[in-house]
């Protein structure tokens, strides 16, 4: 009970309409109830795609109070609420029906949809308000919803990587093979699924672990909290354009990583690279990003008025 009051006076503090609020809180404990109920549904990324957008929303300093379509009309009535925990309760059922063991992870149809059926237990959330209020909503909130679909999206690059990896290993090995040809002497290279580049002193194989996937989970979560700090003052839709000029970065970052291990492991430093090269590949992806936000920070920041301070 006092937890359910200090709730309640929190949500009457923040500037964002009460009932999103409890939406989104709604939504979340049903996500987790589902995740509970079926453990195979476990994913975080519908949970943060919520916590973005209600953290987001608070951040947000327009007043969305002011607006509201029809501030008297009660949103959350009992048959919605109804309706959403009907649709929840079928998605558990349909979960129940696939095959679980084949599907959850698999790289298949069967496990594409279980995919998409984890993404689905936000779906019933569409049922707590009338398309009006969400009409407004996305007007609104039309920057923090795009933060979230972003969250939601990229919090699956392992599974999108896994997925391409026989198209997108070949392109990393290429283009490897291109930098690194000029400065080692007969270079050569195997085409495979694990593609290696033969050199007179150290055989260097592209693995789905060099991918650079650990690289891009740390620039999302590095990025997520720039974008928290500063959401207020940015341009969203550069910020939006700066985060996919991340992603590219931090994958450039690591084809120009992996081409340093080709060429240093073939002058000498093979030992060297053979000891340190996974532990380094945090530092270096660390640095990216650095030079990566001093390059584009200001850039993303919503310029001053013209008449005001500098």
């Amino acid at each position: 009970m006092r937890f359910s009051l200090a709730l309640s006076n929190i949500v009457e503090k923040l500037r964002v309409p009460r009932f999103f609020v409890w939406t989104l809180l709604l939504a979340f404990a049903a996500a987790v109830a589902d995740q509970f109920v079926v453990p195979a549904l476990f994913s975080t990324a519908p949970l943060c795609a919520l916590l973005a957008c209600l953290v987001l929303a608070t951040r947000n300093q327009g007043d969305a109070l002011s607006s509201l379509p029809s501030p008297s009309a009660p949103y959350l009535v009992t048959w919605r609420v109804l309706g959403f925990f009907a649709a929840h309760a079928a998605l558990i059922g349909i979960a129940y029906r696939l095959d679980v063991s084949r599907a959850s992870g698999a790289l298949n149809g069967v496990g594409w949809t279980f995919l998409l059926v984890k993404l689905a237990v936000l779906a019933p959330m569409l049922l707590l308000l009338p398309w009006r209020t969400w009409r407004y909503l996305a007007h609104t909130y039309a920057a923090e919803f795009a933060a979230a679909a972003v969250v939601l999206v990229t919090f699956f690059p392992r599974r999108v990587i896994e997925a391409l990896w026989p198209a997108y290993g070949q392109f990393v090995g290429r283009c490897v093979y291109l930098l690194a040809w000029p400065l080692v002497s007969n270079l050569g290279y195997v085409k495979a699924l694990y593609p290696t580049l033969t050199g007179p002193s150290l055989d260097v194989t592209i693995l789905l672990s060099c991918s650079g996937i650990n690289g891009i989970e740390l620039f999302d979560v590095l990025f997520a909290l720039v974008v928290f700090c500063e959401w207020p003052r940015l341009n969203k839709r550069r910020t939006l354009a700066a985060y996919f000029i991340g992603v590219a970065a931090m994958t450039l970052g690591n084809i120009l990583r992996i081409t340093s291990f080709v060429v240093l492991g073939n002058h000498g430093f093979a030992d060297f690279i053979a000891r340190f090269h996974v532990n380094a590949g945090w530092l270096f992806f660390s640095v990216v990003f650095l030079l990566f936000l001093s390059s584009t920070y200001r850039w993303m920041l919503t310029p001053p008025p013209a008449n005001g301070p500098a």
